[in-house]
């Protein structure tokens, strides 16, 4: 390895981490205000009480605005709109890793990068088609 090559991994582990740090803040906040809120709605079931129509609203209000209700189930036609995408990205990434490899005869990052995207893109592929493959056809 190089000194040309070490900078750009430096900023990309970097870049990485800033992405890895915001993304599980933001989910980490997310759990902090949904655990208040269930607390609150702890403390009225305790008593034996039901809230006011008041906390009900600022409840919805700081959870998301929605009112809570229970997650639909997830049909086959969203597990297939979410497996063509896959699919294309699982090809095209193959499809640069094998053409660097046997145009170029490069066996480096070049070819690996790409190998490993597409084994990412072909798990999630399969994972929905699995999930297609269960779900209520509605």
């Amino acid at each position: 390895m190089n000194s040309g090559e070490v900078f750009p991994i430096i900023v990309l582990s970097i870049v990485f981490v800033a992405v890895v740090i915001i993304t599980v803040s933001i989910v980490w906040m997310e759990h902090r205000k949904r655990t208040r809120v269930l607390d609150v709605l702890r403390v009225y079931a305790e008593r034996g009480e039901e809230p006011p129509t008041s906390v009900n609203e600022a409840l919805t209000q700081v959870s998301g605005g929605k009112p809570l209700q229970p997650a639909k189930p997830t049909t086959r036609g969203t597990h297939l709109s979410h497996a063509a995408p896959n699919a294309v990205f699982t090809v095209g990434f193959a499809a640069i890793a094998w053409w660097r490899f046997t145009a170029f005869g490069e066996t480096g990052p070049t070819v690996v990068v790409p190998i490993l995207a597409a084994l990412f893109f072909l798990a999630s592929l399969t994972a929905r088609l699995v999930g297609a493959y269960y779900a209520p056809d509605r």
